[in-house]
């Protein structure tokens, strides 16, 4: 509440109320600067929950500001196809389902975070997907696994079996 002045006597008068704001299409990221999309989040609670997809490939805009999905696997993609959607020369974000085999204890699955960031990209984004890394794996709650790769060595089905293998014992 704030006074006016009118005249020789103050009248009370109420501010404004500010009109409904739209939903936040963005949650906040770093000290980066970059936001998560709500469709990112949305669609990896589908991915973790309904089992909608094999992985989402998420990659930062070309003008630094968000985080969006570039590609949603089908459920019937391998991780040999996923490899293959990551590009050669630039980073992502991706989560992928990792189906293996455990031996006595059966089938198992686990929700493989990775951040590809290959030694051929630039020095701009490797800092950018870095500092932005900790912020989109706390908005993608239930991440099991993390691989940071900067070669095609490094996210071999048969690294990541490994990985997988080890955490679960």
């Amino acid at each position: 509440v704030s006074t006016q002045s009118t005249g020789n006597h103050h009248s009370l008068t109420k501010p404004k109320p500010k009109p409904n704001q739209p939903k936040n299409k963005t949650k906040k990221m770093s000290n980066t600067g970059v936001t998560i999309t709500d469709a990112c989040v949305n669609e990896f609670t589908q991915f973790k929950l309904k089992a909608k997809y094999r992985y989402i490939i998420f990659k930062v805009t070309d003008n630094l500001k968000e985080i969006v999905i570039e590609k949603l696997g089908d459920p019937s993609k391998t991780y040999k196809q996923f490899l293959e959607e990551l590009p050669a020369d630039d980073c992502r974000y991706a989560v992928f389902n990792f189906e293996y085999d455990s031996g006595s204890d059966g089938k198992r699955s686990k929700v493989v975070f990775f951040l590809w960031a290959p030694d051929s990209s630039t020095i701009k984004h490797k800092m950018i997907y870095a500092g932005t890394k900790d912020a989109i794996k706390k908005s993608l709650e239930g991440l099991q696994i993390e691989i940071q790769a900067t070669d095609r060595s490094e996210i071999d089905e048969t690294e990541v079996l490994n990985k997988c293998k080890l955490i679960s014992k």
